[in-house]
């Protein structure tokens, strides 16, 4: 006796491929598309299936010669019957370039076996879009590329320092030892720029303009409070009689012009590089936290050659900086900040 419950109705079949988060399309014997689920639509951008449905696959999505290997597969089991394996390939939309993981099944029955001479039978085909799995591999690639190159960069310059104080007893400038790093800081980005897949945006260059006011404000208000506090803080030092520095502000305007880039260098190293590439990669509970910790501590390590107390103010001001940053989204509320109370605390204590 026949089981009632053993198929589906239509209605039920169509249900589940509709739910599916992976491509469903149905080509029948003469090339047609017959049928394409929801998912399908989303992957190549179709408006609406009814568009697709009727039309010849050929003429519909193998007309792009960019896109060599896709057209390969398929032309291959349209005029050879050929039914691959599952196979990943690269096809280029007008929105950028998708990696679509795709199964071929062709149509059989019992009286028909698949050969190169006998007619094309159908075709069922299953969709994945791994396009999102393989930016995100592509991003924690070039993070790792870079944080690879960030380390020999830091290692290199230290090793250098150590040998000229130590071993030769060279006593190089403050502004050579910035000046090293402002070139470290652009070769890094030309490695960005030329060699990884980051955006502008990806390393803190472009602010969001749905923010920007509000990031703007906040920070204008931190910047006040920060400068008052190092103000006053010298002040009570002064009043304790503990003199750091014999005179009270020191520096000059072109000091000051010259900080503002030394500044942007500094945080798009730290911040831009460093910070995004360390959080990218660790894969912990505390992951913003670790990374402004790491990040801040691989930074103050850059100014081990201006001495301690300077390399620990350099990793009280990466800490904060950091925290605002990942606020943020971008460096330029940091660099204004950088260049404020960077500069004015090494007027009043350095």
């Amino acid at each position: 006796m026949e089981n009632r419950y053993s198929t589906l109705t239509p209605v039920q079949k169509d249900m589940i491929f509709e739910s599916m988060s992976d491509g469903i399309m149905t080509v029948n014997s003469a090339g047609i598309i017959t049928y394409i689920n929801s998912a399908c639509t989303k992957i190549f951008k179709i408006d609406n299936a009814e568009e697709a449905v009727g039309q010849s696959f050929h003429e519909y999505f193998l007309n792009n010669r960019k896109n060599r290997a896709f057209n390969k597969l398929f032309n291959d089991s349209l005029n050879k019957n050929h039914q691959p394996e599952k196979t990943i390939v690269r096809y280029r939309t007008d929105e950028g370039i998708k990696h679509l993981n795709i199964g071929i099944n062709l149509i059989q029955t019992q009286d028909t076996e698949l050969d190169e001479e006998s007619p094309f039978p159908g075709m069922i085909i299953l969709i994945e879009d791994m396009s999102d799995k393989f930016a995100l591999r592509q991003h924690e690639r070039d993070c790792a590329f870079i944080f690879a190159g960030l380390v020999i960069c830091i290692s290199i310059y230290l090793s250098v320092w150590s040998l000229l104080r130590f071993t030769l007893h060279m006593y190089l400038k403050s502004s050579t030892y910035t000046f090293i790093i402002e070139c470290m800081t652009f070769a890094i980005f030309l490695e960005i720029v030329f060699l990884t897949s980051f955006s502008m945006s990806d390393i803190g260059l472009v602010p969001k303009l749905s923010t920007l006011k509000r990031d703007i404000k906040e920070t204008f208000i931190i910047g006040v409070i920060s400068c008052a506090i190092l103000l006053l803080s010298k002040v009570i030092l002064g009043l304790c009689g503990i003199h750091i520095k014999s005179y009270y502000i020191g520096g000059s305007l072109h000091g000051a012009y010259v900080y503002i880039f030394t500044a942007f260098v500094q945080e798009f190293l730290a911040r831009g590089v460093m910070q995004t590439c360390v959080k990218s990669i660790m894969r912990v509970k505390y992951q913003k936290a670790s990374s402004i910790i790491l990040s801040s501590l691989l930074f103050s390590l850059m100014h081990m050659p201006f001495g301690f107390y300077f390399m620990l103010s350099a990793l009280l001001l990466s800490v904060g900086l950091g925290c605002i940053y990942e606020r943020q989204k971008n460096i330029w509320g940091c660099v204004i900040l950088h260049w404020a109370c960077g500069y004015l605390a090494m007027c009043l204590y350095f």
